[in-house]
């Protein structure tokens, strides 16, 4: 819902736009703190011209204040985006940290492959699964303290696929 109106959220769905319309109306009514979200955040992004993460990482948006309305329209919707978006990042990253500093230890029984949005990809030893994941998920609910739990679902298999 990041700005998206019901013209936009008519074609995504394959809907009319009164439908759409009404969803968004219904969505901002169970939900009355996300508007109030956006709604502040947007404003921190008009006054002071950048918005931040959780940890601090700002991200500055040029064009929050144009004159041009599809510019400005463009920045707010990054503007409230990027908290989430960008906090999410900064919780991934500092779980890579956690992870690869406990992985030195682990006698080459399981390696980082990559990083895909807010999945970590390892190759790891048949016989060190359970305990690597166990270690993988606890150093990664652990990357952030925030009023809710970080849930950290763990898969395995023979390819990603499998995994999922």
């Amino acid at each position: 819902m990041y700005g998206m109106g019901p013209f936009g959220l008519a074609r995504q769905l394959g809907i009319g736009r009164g439908e759409a319309q009404d969803y968004i109306a219904r969505y901002f009514q169970r939900y009355p703190g996300v508007r109030e979200f956006m709604d502040r955040v947007r404003e921190q992004a008009h006054r002071d011209g950048y918005v931040e993460t959780v940890f601090g990482r700002r991200l500055y948006l040029d064009f929050i204040n144009a004159r041009n309305q599809a510019q400005r329209a463009g920045a707010e919707r990054a503007a409230i985006n990027a908290p989430m978006q960008g906090t999410a990042a900064d919780i991934i990253k500092r779980a890579m940290i956690a992870v690869d500093a406990w992985l030195i230890g682990q006698d080459d029984r399981a390696r980082m492959l990559m990083q895909v949005h807010d999945e970590l990809v390892f190759e790891v030893r048949a016989d060190a699964v359970e305990e690597i994941a166990d270690g993988v998920r606890s150093r990664m609910a652990a990357a952030a303290v925030l009023d809710v739990p970080l849930v950290v679902d763990v898969g395995s298999g023979a390819n990603w696929d499998e995994a999922h």
